[in-house]
């Protein structure tokens, strides 16, 4: 009889916590105002740039749904990496937000990568894969939280969440295409990056998308779109 009570025990207890892992995996994003755009809802405190070795970004890559979904592990030019850790302000806390950016070996394309530590906006990671055009540069497809979102046009879908019908689907605004010169002038400025532009355009998109993050990009972006994007259950 003992036995028996204490299986049924267990029993419960293996479902209360199947239930609990589904609530948690499950939970539902925290309300957002108008679009999704982590960037707007937190400030700089400082910056530092990181030296990670040539397998230490490879398992990066692959570990990581977004850089895995927007390009192959032998596509990357991993000698040109540029990885930076930024402290910013969110809400009076400080977090900490790593930013990556991957040149591709077809120097066409650059990935930037952007992982927060406490999720902003529902926004754990975020990914682009820019495509580089002249002295202007499209975003080619968006990554959230691992799940891919391909974007062949500029896209003006939302104006807010309301407007994207699928479950876990929010309205989030991205830069369709920016001005890089403005963009490579606002990080020189603040010194950063004379080195990395003076090698190579790819290594220098590379170097303003983790050193300067969104702080130089906004002021650099030509069109805003939108685009209901799923976040994951």
């Amino acid at each position: 009889m003992r036995k028996r009570t204490l299986l049924g025990i267990f029993v419960v207890l293996l479902v209360v916590g199947a239930y609990v892992a589904y609530a948690l995996n499950n939970s539902k994003l925290p309300e957002v105002k108008g679009c999704v755009n982590p960037f707007r809802e937190v400030k700089p405190v400082s910056k530092t740039a990181e030296n990670w070795s040539r397998i230490h970004v490879f398992f990066k890559a692959v570990l990581s749904g977004d850089i895995r979904g927007l390009a192959k592990p032998w596509e990357i030019d991993y000698k040109n990496v540029k990885i930076v850790k930024h402290t910013l302000d969110y809400n009076g806390e400080k977090i900490t937000m790593l930013a990556m950016g991957i040149p591709l070996k077809d120097g066409k394309h650059v990935i930037a990568y952007y992982e927060f530590s406490k999720p902003i906006q529902g926004v754990k990671t975020r990914a682009y894969l820019l495509s580089l055009e002249e002295n202007k540069v499209t975003t080619q497809t968006l990554s959230t939280n691992g799940y891919i979102t391909p974007l062949s046009s500029c896209a003006h879908e939302c104006s807010t969440n309301s407007d994207c019908s699928g479950v876990n689907e929010y309205c989030e605004e991205y830069c369709c295409a920016r001005d890089w010169d403005k963009a490579i002038d606002c990080c020189l400025k603040a010194g950063y990056c004379a080195i990395a532009c003076a090698i190579s355009r790819p290594f220098c998109i590379a170097c303003i998308v983790a050193s300067c993050a969104s702080y130089c990009m906004d002021i650099s972006c030509l069109e805003w779109g939108t685009v209901c994007v799923y976040h994951g259950s």
